[in-house]
């Protein structure tokens, strides 16, 4: 498995089974803008909230080959082991496919993930022991607390503001290293006092 990072907003995503672990998929694909149908004769209660709010389609019966013709993503989450073998082979060749009782079936594994605005951090054992990478995850996640979302929003801003001046790769590495010191992190002032220099430096060039 290699890792890699995919835009699903507004992607066609079908998940098969409405149970608590279909849940589990669902919510972080919602988070992220997909378009998200769910084939299934029962639905946990949770999701049925998300359908009354028209966040989520449900189809209310039995699983059909069709169901995933497509789909940019198809996530078997079903409580039968044989149903969500078989969705992996009606796949076609070309569809990310999940298999949430053998991710070996599937080509997709869905890490243990959080999010700090445009910080996004992802753990994966490759299915070999999806609670160790949650330990892993909130390790990393207590380490890189809140302050880190506005912390990457400023190192953003730096980053374009950097890129406008026309100074050698030397004088830029220089500054883009400057804002990863652990005082920008928590000092909401210095980050201020930094990009109000390189303002004046953008206008003066």
């Amino acid at each position: 498995m290699y890792p890699l990072t995919v835009r699903v907003e507004k992607k066609r995503v079908v998940v098969i089974g409405g149970g608590k672990v279909a849940g589990f998929k669902i919510i972080p694909l919602l988070k992220q803008g997909a378009d998200i149908v769910v084939v299934s004769p029962e639905l946990d209660v949770n999701l049925v909230k998300l359908v009354e709010e028209k966040k989520i389609r449900w189809y209310q019966r039995e699983y059909e080959k069709n169901d995933i013709k497509g789909a940019f993503l198809v996530v078997a989450a079903s409580s039968d082991a044989v149903l969500n073998e078989k969705i992996a082979e009606d796949a076609a060749e070309n569809q990310l496919v999940n298999v949430i009782t053998n991710p070996e079936s599937g080509n997709v594994h869905f890490p243990a993930a959080f999010h700090r605005g445009l910080l996004n951090i992802a753990v994966s054992t490759g299915g070999a022991s999806p609670k160790l990478a949650k330990k892993i995850r909130d390790d990393i996640a207590n380490k890189y607390d809140e302050a880190y979302e506005s912390y990457l929003d400023f190192l953003y801003e730096v980053r374009i503001k950097v890129k406008e001046l026309q100074i050698e790769k030397r004088e830029r590495n220089i500054l883009l290293q400057e804002v990863l010191k652990s005082i920008y992190v928590q000092n909401e002032q210095k980050r201020e006092l930094f990009l109000q220099e390189l303002e004046g430096r953008v206008h003066i060039r």
